[in-house]
């Protein structure tokens, strides 16, 4: 098992999630149909989403490098499954109805109202892809299971109460918006700066194991 970590690995592990917490305080509250002014804003996170959970699974994927518990297997097998659901759910939860919201902006009347009426369907009446469909609860249920997989890895494999317990807070993501996906994110920072620094500080205070002096070596030294 990797016993630390870079400079390069302890920030990114640090800085996505947290970039991640920040991105989704900019999340619209309101229905895609309903957004007006914020149709930018939507676009602009939506797209940042999908950077963003490809950055998330690297952070996760290195967290857990060498760790080949059961729960560590688990976790690297659902991490696929999560980014390929979450990128369907929002290409067309997220971009597509933003696309049409912006295509509804520039215009007026029953071509309005008819697109605004689309933009209504792809997100709450859509089974595969809406709002509440098939992969947006594909994406939730894999992510709380790679959140409490990834606690009971790190807790086999030596972490503390404090550091599995906020990974678990991460199963808060699983509803990505704000309060409960920032939420979510920041514990899962404070998860990878704890085990980060205290793999580090692990082994800066492991002893340096002496070699054991054998009859034998004992034998060669005299005779040199």
């Amino acid at each position: 098992m990797n016993s630390t970590f870079s400079v390069k690995e302890r920030a990114a592990a640090v800085g996505v999630p947290t970039a991640f917490a920040v991105l989704s305080l900019a999340h619209p509250m309101q229905d895609p149909w309903e957004l007006g002014d914020a149709v930018g804003r939507w676009m602009l996170v939506h797209a940042g989403q999908l950077v963003m959970t490809v950055l998330l699974a690297y952070v996760l994927w290195f967290l857990l490098a060498g760790i080949e518990s059961r729960s560590a297997r688990l976790m690297r097998v659902v991490l696929p499954v999560f980014l390929v659901a979450f990128s369907a759910f929002d290409a067309v939860a997220g971009l597509a109805t933003g696309w049409l919201a912006l295509r509804a902006d520039d215009q007026s009347g029953a071509a309005r109202e008819q697109t605004l009426v689309s933009v209504e369907y792809l997100f709450a009446d859509n089974w595969l892809a809406g709002n509440l469909s098939v992969l947006g609860g594909v994406t939730a249920v894999a992510w709380m299971t790679i959140a409490i997989s990834a606690a009971v890895a790190l807790r086999g494999a030596g972490a503390d109460r404090l550091t599995v317990a906020a990974m678990s807070a991460a199963v808060l993501f699983a509803s990505h918006p704000a309060p409960l996906g920032t939420i979510g994110l920041v514990a899962l920072a404070v998860a990878a700066w704890r085990w980060t620094s205290g793999r580090r500080a692990q082994v800066q205070r492991e002893p340096t194991r002496l070699e054991p002096v054998t009859k034998h070596s004992a034998v060669d030294r005299c005779q040199a």
